[in-house]
């Protein structure tokens, strides 16, 4: 067992009604939920659980600047999901986080909403409005636009209706009609979306609706990180948005983050391997152990090909992607490494990879069979854990 922070890429096994999230090893031992175990204090406050340790250090810094650095660990419940965080530094800032993403999903992402941006984009464009969006909206839509072109609609924010049409995270999920797939499908394409970008304005056809929940954690950890960086009291974090993974700054030892990789066959917190990151970073994976159902002895999972409207039948069984914190991508690490896990495992792993690839990122692909593969970038920081996996190639 590890003896630094193992920020563990977990998201609930089905059982529809489950939770995405992760668990993190902390002080040498396994401990769920962002909880510290003995030698890291914890407590309570207010339905949120907190943790604080005080001794952190060693490693590249000094014993002194070591000892000064505190760490504030706390769970919370956001964005219909659960939200770990990790702050190393000298102030604690965990309360800071869950306001700030539940006023994302409010104002910003939420279909629910009435009065959220996206929903009223949804509601005036349904009445034949251009509508004016805001700056983060716009650049949002348009790093989403370009994903789905680029993965040839593998990834499409125009999907939200046929998610909610097959339920899969309500009390009773069934398999729908096929006339209900394909009436659904006949209003589904990115194509159907037109963006100005002079005056940041959208347009959309008829009974076409954008949806951003794809990407939503993804861009809770870019606006999480985007916050990061005012606080000079904080020189490191690890912040789970659900499935999505920020890394940010450093720790206060020096070496890098360790996130593990949820073995897809096996018990929650089972894990088959792990990638070793320095800096800041975002990581994310799309799996189809985390959510679904069964219906006449065939299990359907909630990752969805647009292409024919029924769960994606790529031969993978998880994708995760890593996006630096640099490039010319680097704004939206988050967004897209949330849009890319699901985009690649639509697509497939050799024509993920070359997803991949068109943006500078990196990945980890495994399929049915137990083979793993692994992009370039990533060789050298990842490690089998699980001797039932083996390295394609």
């Amino acid at each position: 067992m590890r003896n630094d922070d193992t920020i563990n890429r977990k998201e609930a096994r089905f059982s529809p009604l489950g939770k995405k999230a992760a668990s993190v090893l902390a002080c040498g031992l396994m401990a769920a939920l962002f909880a510290f175990l003995p030698g890291c204090g914890a407590g309570q406050t207010a339905g949120r659980s907190t943790g604080q340790d005080a001794q952190v250090g060693g490693g590249s810094t000094s014993a002194d600047d070591a000892a000064a650095v505190d760490t504030f660990s706390a769970t919370d419940f956001v964005m219909d999901t659960v939200l770990q965080e990790t702050i190393y530094g000298s102030k604690d800032l965990t309360g800071d986080i869950q306001p700030l993403l539940e006023k994302l999903e409010k104002e910003k992402l939420s279909w629910r909403e009435a009065d959220s941006e996206a929903a009223q984009i949804n509601s005036r464009c349904q009445n034949g409005e251009t509508v004016t969006m805001s700056e983060d909206f716009y650049r949002w839509v348009e790093v989403s636009l370009d994903l789905a072109e680029k993965s040839g609609g593998a990834f499409d924010p125009t999907i939200g209706n046929l998610t909610r049409l097959w339920n899969i995270e309500g009390e009773n999920p069934v398999v729908p009609p096929q006339a209900e797939i394909d009436e659904v499908l006949s209003h589904v394409g990115y194509e159907n979306i037109s963006v100005e970008e002079k005056d940041k304005t959208i347009s959309m056809a008829a009974d076409c609706t954008l949806d951003l929940g794809a990407v939503g954690k993804g861009i809770a950890c870019d606006v999480v990180r985007d916050y990061l960086r005012g606080q000079e009291e904080v020189s490191g974090a690890v912040i789970a948005v659900g499935g999505s993974i920020l890394t940010w700054g450093s720790k206060p030892d020096g070496s890098d983050w360790s996130v593990a990789i949820q073995d897809p066959e096996g018990e929650d917190g089972s894990y088959m391997g792990v990638l070793q990151l320095a800096g800041t970073a975002c990581v994310s994976t799309s799996g189809d152990y985390e959510k679904y159902f069964e219906q006449d002895g065939k299990r359907y999972h909630h990752i969805l090909d647009p292409a024919d409207g029924y769960p994606s039948e790529s031969g993978l069984s998880s994708v995760t992607v890593v996006c630096p914190d640099a490039g010319e991508w680097k704004e939206y690490a988050g967004l897209l490494s949330d849009g890319l896990s699901t985009a690649c495992f639509v697509l497939g792993e050799e024509r993920g990879r070359e997803l991949l690839e068109q943006y500078g990122m990196e990945g980890v692909f495994i399929d049915k069979e137990k083979n793993v593969t692994v992009t370039d970038g990533l060789t050298e920081t990842f490690s089998l854990l699980s001797g039932e996996y083996r390295i394609a190639g």
